[in-house]
């Protein structure tokens, strides 16, 4: 697989590289983190997603946190903190 550049529209000068996260073979078993950027429906379609989710894998827990704003990036303890506690993360958007 080629070598993939992943840039932020949004960033404010920051040009650290950015990789993609290696890939789960499964994830049964797995803590999914679901975060919630707090715009209009995105609980709704995130409610929807664990659901779909929980129908085909045996996923142990479920970590949901929010985002303070939709309007800015999520605090960086906030990401790392959900890093720590689970094996993936889904972010969701909506409106």
């Amino acid at each position: 697989m080629a070598d993939i550049t992943l840039l932020d529209p949004t960033s404010q000068g920051d040009t650290t590289e950015k990789f993609l996260a290696p890939r789960l073979d499964t994830f049964d078993g797995k803590v999914m983190g679901l975060l919630d950027i707090t715009k209009n429906g995105s609980g709704i379609f995130l409610d929807r997603v664990e659901e779909l989710i929980r129908e085909q894998f045996d996923i142990t827990e479920v970590i949901r946190v929010k985002k303070p704003t939709f309007a800015r990036p999520a605090p960086i303890e906030l990401l790392v903190d959900l890093a720590e506690r689970t094996d993936f993360v889904i972010e969701g958007l909506a409106d």
